[in-house]
């Protein structure tokens, strides 16, 4: 059986009755995953695939994945820019998982192989370790935090997309890259987190200046981010926030930017003070 037969039955299978597109969504969206080229999105299919049926996709490609040995690290929040949420009539961000494999550390600088990637774009994300209480990271600080990179991949011809088109995308996640952490033990870290949202940052492309972008732009300040979690975590896993906790990728404080091999990417920071990381493209 192959990985977009996998998704296909994972559909099937689930709580919720699916239908035949859903199931036909979900190999597409594998196969093209695989081969790194493109499909149709699904809105433009159909006027009636709203956020609902791009979860349950969205849930049975994560099943799929998982059951071919991706480990389930955390998750990804998007669309966390409230200014575009009237234009898409959403009310909430977006949730995706994030794995073991699309994790990379920058200590201080990762090497990344866009040989996997469709169309790769690069975002600037705070990122949170976070213990569970309970069932929820709800109310819990973090326990540590840091800057990092999302890779986003796009299977939808020239981005050409809706939040619904995202989520069933994989949520558009390719890599996260992690920058150093700043953890708990460190002295005033509940005051540096508190800061977030006047954090400001510089993204550089072989040394120039292409990006910048605040904290604030995150729902107001990243930890708000983190409020989205219990909400939608159970759209991927009911049995609660696992026991190692969750990496959370709060969502982007840049425009998306394009990815090419041979480019060297990095970050600075300035407002709170967290080490920026760096990213080295390869073919």
């Amino acid at each position: 059986m192959t990985e977009a037969d996998s998704a296909a039955d994972a559909v099937a299978d689930a709580s919720t009755p699916a239908d035949a597109f859903e199931a036909d969504l979900a190999r597409e969206l594998l196969a093209a995953r695989a081969r790194r080229e493109t499909v149709r999105p699904p809105t433009q299919r159909t006027g009636e695939f709203d956020l609902d049926r791009a979860y349950r996709v969205g849930a049975a490609l994560d099943r799929s994945l998982r059951q071919r040995g991706h480990g389930l690290l955390g998750c990804k929040v998007g669309f966390t820019n409230r200014t575009i949420w009237p234009r898409f009539g959403i009310d909430e961000p977006i949730l995706a998982p994030i794995y073991a494999r699309t994790l990379r550390l920058a200590r201080p600088v990762a090497e990344v192989s866009l040989a996997k990637f469709c169309a790769p774009m690069l975002e600037v994300e705070v990122v949170f370790g976070i213990e569970p209480e309970g069932d929820a990271p709800s109310g819990g600080r973090p326990s540590w935090m840091a800057l990092g990179f999302e890779i986003v991949d796009c299977h939808y011809p020239d981005w050409h997309l809706t939040p619904a088109d995202s989520v069933a995308d994989f949520g558009l996640h390719g890599a996260l890259v992690v920058g150093g952490p700043v953890n708990r033990d460190v002295p005033d870290f509940d005051g540096r987190v508190a800061r977030l949202d006047r954090l400001e940052v510089r993204l550089l492309r072989n040394e120039t200046l292409v990006a910048r972008g605040r904290g604030s732009d995150v729902l107001g300040h990243p930890l708000e981010a983190l409020e989205v979690v219990p909400r939608l975590w159970p759209r991927f896993d009911d049995g609660g926030i696992p026991e190692h906790g969750l990496v959370v990728s709060t969502g982007t404080m840049t425009p998306l930017e394009p990815l090419s091999p041979r480019e060297a990417w990095r970050v600075e920071a300035k407002g709170v003070d967290l080490p920026g990381p760096e990213i080295v493209l390869t073919d």
